[in-house]
């Protein structure tokens, strides 16, 4: 979300038809956001990644390496896809800088030290959910699906619980989520090139229904593609931004923990919004606790539900612990920044006036190295970081959606269903690349938070079957052994063991 780089331009308001409807519309929906996103929210993300953490052993530290090293599993089928393209499936909807200039610009400096944090406890709760996920996956029509309604029907038996959570996700994630990455695509290519929004989105459209026509395995091929280098060259030009203002470093270190901790966090309005953009921005951008990554870690073909829980969880690490960080040493090194509560960029005064946090925040970071390239550049890459997402959000949205209509007998209505959800959501990116920032913002927090809320209460139901996979890799692995998942030793109601039991035939039959 989450990720994403979703840097949208707050501060630019043009006058439209309709402004006072959409000011009510804008309103009505920061009223809902409040309470969604208030302390409840950072009890509940916080408090579970804490709780997941200690439970696990602190197992995103113990194991770092391991988490890295399962990226690169191998293994597809006509079934699934690899982990590697899962997780590169995962990651097109986290990375980017998850809307780092709007929490330095609402919450301080100090939120980048709260946002790390955030994101080293949330891999926990990524972890979990994707060990559930890839537990309580199932075939249909050929395909691997699994994701928040499966597991909270064949894990709890709350079939309507299920459709509950599916409608949400498909209205949330198909609908709204697009709404940020969309505009902030179209905005950031005219405020560099001059080119019209709404010629922007017609291509992104066009791109996009060429993408998702392919299903899952055109979608992993493409984030396969397009996630790693992007990710290279992104923190590539971050590197650089570092080395030309190493002197500074020392200076802006002591900013941040003072921002997190002491009298300066009063430029971001005070350690309590510090925390809670931190957190806010930190959960958006890695989505965990939301389930963006449930659909893509079920959609893998792997051994172990544990394994693909450990590549989800370096995701977190990938996303929100370097490309955040990279994105926010980038912008306070370099003074490309204000704040809501009144500190004012010296060195960009002017270019920065009005500007309530933004993609332009990165561009000006960026040319004190790049020179007027630029912001052409910050525009590719972050193209590059919401089209990602915008696939991913696709694939969820499918995913709910086939839940809805799952059974035998109902392929033709799964077919039907799937084909006017790709053309709703290429006319949503038409209408999304030219509607108020505001409003897209708002509608992409609005479904985060709201299906975080129904998601969690299944990954907690359920948290302790992850527990119990974690204690049988662990065992397998001190073994010496490559873990693998056998129902006849460790199973539950609701888990497809047929399916598992297909997957590592060999593997059993080789332990008899």
């Amino acid at each position: 979300m989450g990720g994403q780089l979703f840097l949208v331009f707050r501060g630019t308001k043009q006058k439209r038809k309709g402004e006072s409807f959409m000011e009510a519309l804008n309103n009505f929906i920061g009223m809902l956001n409040g309470p969604i996103w208030g302390v409840g929210m950072l009890v509940l993300i916080v408090g579970s990644g804490l709780y997941f953490t200690i439970r696990l052993g602190f197992f995103q530290f113990a194991h770092f390496g391991d988490m890295w090293k399962r990226i690169l599993d191998k293994g597809d089928s006509e079934s699934g896809i690899s982990t590697f393209a899962s997780f590169c499936t995962t990651m097109a909807m986290r990375v980017g800088t998850g809307g780092v200039a709007v929490a330095i610009y609402a919450g301080g400096p100090g939120a980048i030290f709260w946002m790390i944090l955030a994101g080293m406890t949330n891999s926990a709760v990524c972890f979990v959910e994707c060990v559930l996920s890839s537990l309580y996956k199932t075939k249909i029509d050929g395909e691997y699906r699994g994701g928040g309604p499966y597991c909270a029907e064949r894990g709890l038996g709350w079939k309507p619980y299920g459709i509950f959570l599916a409608f949400v996700s498909f209205i949330g994630i198909g609908c709204f989520m697009p709404a940020a990455a969309t505009n902030t695509i179209a905005d950031g290519f005219q405020k560099s090139l001059g080119i019209p929004m709404i010629a922007t989105a017609v291509v992104i459209a066009a791109i996009m229904a060429v993408v998702v026509i392919g299903g899952v395995k055109r979608i992993g091929t493409v984030a396969s593609y397009i996630v790693p280098p992007m990710v290279i060259i992104y923190l590539v030009a971050a590197v650089v931004v570092l080395i030309v203002n190493i002197t500074e470093v020392p200076n802006m270190i002591s900013l941040v923990i003072q921002s997190a901790f002491g009298p300066k966090s009063l430029i971001g309005g005070g350690i309590g919004i510090a925390i809670r953009q931190g957190v806010k921005r930190g959960t958006f951008s890695s989505a965990s606790g939301m389930g963006e990554s449930m659909p893509p870690a079920a959609a893998a073909e792997t051994s172990h539900p544990v394994k693909q829980g450990m590549a989800n969880a370096a995701g977190v690490w990938l996303d929100t612990v370097i490309v955040c960080t990279a994105s926010g040493l980038m912008i306070l090194l370099t003074d490309a920044y204000n704040t809501e509560f009144g500190y004012a960029s010296q060195r960009f005064a002017e270019q920065l006036a009005g500007e309530e946090g933004g993609v332009f925040y990165v561009q000006m970071a960026a040319s004190t190295v790049m020179g007027s390239i630029a912001p052409t550049f910050i525009a590719i890459m972050l193209a590059l970081f919401s089209f990602t997402c915008l696939i991913s959000y696709y694939y969820e949205a499918e995913t709910a959606m086939i839940y809805v209509f799952e059974g035998e007998g109902k392929e033709g209505i799964r077919k039907t269903a799937t084909w006017i959800l790709r053309i709703a959501m290429i006319v949503l990116i038409c209408y999304y690349g030219v509607a108020a920032p505001d409003l897209a913002w708002g509608l992409a927090d609005l479904a985060l938070g709201s299906i975080t809320w129904i998601n969690m209460v299944v990954v907690l139901a359920l948290s302790p079957k992850a527990f119990a996979l974690y204690k049988d890799y662990r065992e397998q692995m001190k073994a010496g052994k490559d873990p693998y998942y056998n129902p006849d030793k460790l199973s539950w109601k609701g888990v497809d063991t047929a399916m598992w039991k297909q997957i590592n035939a060999k593997r059993i039959a080789e332990d008899k």
